[in-house]
C-alpha cells in the first residue's frame, strides 16, 4: 500500500485556503476496481511539462518522490484540450498506465476557446482513456483566471464520465512567491501542487486492490 509522504512547505502555510477541498473516492469512479496497467501518467500542458523549471522540478517528478513510485511525464507545452485529444488519438501514451492525471484547460482560456468546446474535449479525453481501462484523475485548475465557469466545467466532466476530480489544485499559486512567470509555477509552486495531488489521490492509492506492479518497493 502507498505511504504518502507529504512535504510541508512553510510558505504554503501562509496562503489562505492553501488546502483545496478533499476528494473522496467512490465505487462509481470508472475502472476503480480494475487491476491492469503498471504506471501512473501525468498528461497535460506546459505546467505538467515543467515550463521554466524543467521536468526534474515539475510536479510529476515530485509526486513520484512523494508516492515512491514512477510517474511518467506526458506534458507538452502549448497543448489545448483539442491538441491533447488529437495527440491522444494519434499516439497512445505508451506507458501501460493504470491511472492518468489530466491537467488541461489553461491554454484554452488563453486562446479564447469556447467553454463548451473545452468541456467536450475534456470529456472525450476522459472517455478515450477510460476505454483503455485506466482510472482518469482530472485536476480542477479553477483559480484565477481559471475560476467561475471553469470550476463548474471540471465538475461536470468528472460527473459525466465518472472520472475522479481533485478540485482547486492551483488555489493560491498565483502568488508571486510560487510563480516562475505570470502563468507557470516555480519549483516551490510545483512542490505545493505535487503535495495537493498526492493528498487528493490518497483515497485511491490506499485501496487494497491496486495493480501489483504499482506498489512501492519494500524498504
Amino acid at each position: 500500500m502507498f505511504k504518502v509522504r507529504l512535504i510541508s512547505l512553510g510558505a504554503c502555510l501562509l496562503l489562505a485556503g492553501c488546502q483545496p477541498p478533499q476528494s473522496q473516492v467512490s465505487p462509481d469512479v470508472a475502472n476503480v476496481n480494475r487491476t491492469q496497467g503498471t504506471q501512473i501518467v501525468a498528461f497535460g500542458d506546459s505546467i505538467t511539462a515543467g515550463a521554466g523549471v524543467g521536468q526534474q522540478a515539475a510536479y510529476p517528478r515530485l509526486l513520484s518522490e512523494i508516492l515512491n513510485v514512477p510517474v511518467v511525464n506526458r506534458g507538452r507545452g502549448g497543448d489545448t484540450t483539442a491538441i491533447a485529444l488529437q495527440r491522444l488519438r494519434e499516439q497512445s501514451l505508451q506507458a501501460d498506465p493504470w491511472l492518468v492525471i489530466v491537467g488541461l484547460g489553461g491554454n484554452d482560456f488563453l486562446q479564447g476557446v469556447p467553454l463548451a468546446q473545452t468541456e467536450e474535449n475534456l470529456r472525450q479525453i476522459a472517455i478515450a482513456l477510460q476505454q483503455q481501462g485506466v482510472i482518469v484523475v482530472i485536476l480542477g485548475m479553477n483559480v484565477e483566471p481559471f475560476n467561475g465557469e471553469y470550476e463548474q466545467l471540471y465538475q461536470r466532466v468528472a460527473n459525466d464520465t465518472q472520472a475522479y476530480l481533485i478540485p482547486g489544485v492551483l488555489e493560491g499559486l498565483n502568488d508571486p512567491r510560487y510563480l516562475f512567470d505570470e502563468i507557470h509555477p516555480n519549483s516551490a509552486g510545483h512542490q505545493v501542487l505535487a503535495n495537493r495531488i498526492a493528498e487528493g489521490l490518497k483515497p485511491i492509492l490506499e485501496r487494497p486492490d491496486l495493480p501489483p506492479n504499482s506498489q512501492p518497493p519494500t524498504p
